[in-house]
């Protein structure tokens, strides 16, 4: 068959192609477990006990795309999407998850949000998250690369973690579309995937924009007061960086970049900025009148004098000795107190 109209999965209506009934009993949960793994990037699941796992797994794959439908009988089972997962992943994903049966709890960005059926939401690949299954579950999702998404809703990154019910309107059409995808998508020809995916995504970007008010982000105002605080605690090591603070509070630096977006700066603008604001409390501060300039530098994570007192002029528009004169406090009286220079 030419392989440009060939179908995208095939034996896709096989169901003994896509369940754990072929597996050995003591062996299905394991089979579910890395069929999760790698439909939805990695994540560490808690290995259970059981006789046996029966549930049916499915999924097609197209360009960055992916449609997955998966079961599982028995509830209880915990994953956890931390640094660790996120950083053996390449790729970045929107994922829409629709709950057809049974209810998940996800845990994102510290809050939780318990899925029922006729429910669905948005989880991010970048962001830490944790999942509890409901007994009796069973999911459809769609993978969208973010890239895709961002292009049609650029403010995809605000609906992470809402719930929506598809109870009417665009939410009602776009379960419905995205339950004929799932039980078509194998039959889909490779010359016309491109396009019904890209339609699917201006879909769901439809039904995002369409609710009430985005997701604003509650959770990620959280999530960045946090990295803010620990920031603030740690703005005397020099080696503090933006991979260093986002592998220090569990998330990506991508995701680290988005938060910092929504305070109209950058993570590493932000880090700059304290240690400037620190050096500049203590020019001025009485109890800091016996350091030097370059000490002052050297305290709050500069790693030489020359740099800081650039970057300080620049930032000012005055430079640190300049700033410290004007402050009231002599150079004889830093030089009695502790014989260094400025």
């Amino acid at each position: 068959m030419d392989r440009q109209i060939s179908s995208l999965v095939d034996r896709w209506e096989d169901p003994a192609v896509w369940s754990t009934e072929r597996v050995a009993p003591s062996k299905q949960f394991d089979c579910w477990r890395d069929f999760v793994i790698d439909a939805h990037l990695h994540w560490s699941i808690r290995p259970i006990h059981c006789e046996r796992f029966p549930a049916f797994i499915r999924q097609g794959r197209f360009d960055g795309f992916r449609v997955t439908h998966l079961t599982s009988a028995q509830g209880g089972i915990v994953g956890t999407r931390g640094a660790r997962e996120m950083a053996q992943d390449s790729e970045a994903l929107y994922n829409l998850i629709y709950i057809a049966e049974g209810s998940i709890c996800l845990a994102i960005d510290g809050e939780e949000l318990m899925l029922n059926p006729g429910s669905f939401a948005l989880w991010d690949s970048a962001r830490p998250m944790t999942f509890i299954t409901g007994a009796g579950l069973r999911q459809i999702t769609l993978a969208v690369p973010q890239r895709e998404l961002q292009l049609a809703l650029p403010r995809a990154d605000d609906f992470v973690g809402r719930r929506i019910e598809a109870t009417s309107g665009l939410s009602r059409l776009f379960v419905d579309h995205l339950i004929s995808l799932d039980a078509r998508f194998g039959e889909l020809p490779r010359g016309n995937a491109g396009h019904v995916l890209h339609a699917s995504v201006e879909l769901l970007a439809s039904t995002l924009s369409a609710q009430a008010e985005p997701c604003t982000g509650r959770s990620g105002k959280i999530v960045l007061q946090g990295v803010m605080a620990y920031i603030d605690r740690h703005l005397d090591d020099p080696e503090l960086d933006t991979r260093r603070v986002a592998s220090d509070c569990g998330i990506t630096e991508r995701h680290l970049h988005r938060l910092f977006e929504r305070a109209d700066t950058t993570a590493a603008a932000w880090i700059r900025r304290q240690r400037l604001d620190r050096c500049r409390q203590d020019l001025r501060a009485a109890e800091t009148a016996h350091l030097s300039i370059t000490q002052i530098a050297y305290r709050w994570g500069f790693g030489d004098s020359s740099s800081f007192s650039k970057i300080f002029k620049r930032e000012f528009a005055c430079s640190p000795k300049d700033y410290r004169a004007a402050g009231g406090f002599s150079s004889q009286a830093r030089r009695a107190s502790s014989g260094w220079a400025t």
